[in-house]
């Protein structure tokens, strides 16, 4: 239940604030991806079905059909696939596949987004909106993940 709410909270926050502090929108820090590998360090293959969710829930609500849903069950799935190999969970299991997942997502969602529209994206948003994630998964690592291990 209350997975269920961070959630929803997560998608709110990135849908009505995030998409409205970075042009264009779908380069906002990731927070309902971040929520959504949090959940696959701890469950594994079982979090690909909460990312079909959110991705459907975010491209009805961001009106980006079928992109959401695809990155996310792609990145959800790889991260899946890499923390697996490992016998152990740390820090680093989590926070660096989380990383090279989140930094794969928003390359492969600006190139979609670039063979489709035109737009300028610089690369200074680029580089802050991965720095951004990349301090909420360190974050949330310590502040929730380190006790359910």
């Amino acid at each position: 239940m209350r997975y269920a709410l961070l959630f929803l909270v997560a998608i709110f926050l990135q849908v009505v604030f995030l998409h409205g502090l970075f042009k264009p929108g779908f380069l906002a820090p990731d927070l309902l991806l971040i929520v959504l590998l949090s959940r696959a360090y701890l469950i594994g293959r079982d979090a690909v079905l909460w990312a079909i969710l959110g991705g459907s829930l975010l491209d009805i609500l961001t009106d980006t059909i079928g992109l959401n849903l695809s990155l996310y069950v792609l990145s959800v799935y790889l991260f899946s696939l890499v923390y697996e190999r490992f016998l152990f969970k740390s820090f680093l299991v989590f926070v660096l596949p989380s990383s090279v997942v989140l930094l794969t997502k928003k390359l492969l969602a600006l190139l979609m987004m670039r063979s489709k529209f035109s737009f300028e994206a610089s690369f200074q948003t680029f580089a802050l909106s991965w720095l951004i994630e990349v301090f909420a998964v360190v974050g949330l690592y310590f502040i929730y993940l380190r006790r359910k291990e």
